[in-house]
């Protein structure tokens, strides 16, 4: 893989590169020759070329947007907060589900009671009682 690193680039990929090196002395910014796209790599112990984590696009991003994908991005720092979220998310998820499914299920129930009850076989047993009035006594 080629990388064309931000020495012989713009001021814009050398402030990115700068930012992400000081974020984590592992990163780099630079452009991926191999598919013309900016990205943040990381170096890596083995293999010794560099790994890309993180893809931009064709153009520079600024250096405000790389960071936030890099915070977001970075397990070993926010792992923790991470994992809380997407299980928040599942709870919140799940909660919706059961709840459609109990709304289906009494809609449901409804729905099969009053047509049993226009046949005249609703297990539901309803009277209904003529009052006495004092004029009927």
């Amino acid at each position: 893989m080629n990388i064309w690193l931000p020495n012989n680039a713009s001021y814009d990929a050398y402030r990115v590169d700068r930012a992400v090196s000081e974020y984590d002395e592992r990163l780099m910014f630079g452009r991926n020759e191999d598919t013309g796209d900016w990205c943040v790599f990381i170096r890596m112990p083995r293999p010794r070329d560099p790994f890309p984590v993180i893809g931009f696009g064709d153009s520079i991003p600024d250096v405000n947007t790389v960071m936030e994908r890099v915070r977001q991005a970075d397990t070993m720092r926010t792992g923790n907060q991470i994992y809380n979220e997407v299980v928040s998310s599942q709870k919140q998820y799940r909660d919706s589900l059961d709840y459609a499914a109990n709304q289906a299920g009494e809609e449901s129930a409804e729905v099969i009671e009053h047509f049993m009850r226009k046949r005249g076989k609703s297990p539901v047993v309803k009277s209904f009682s003529k009052g006495v009035s004092s004029n009927d006594a």
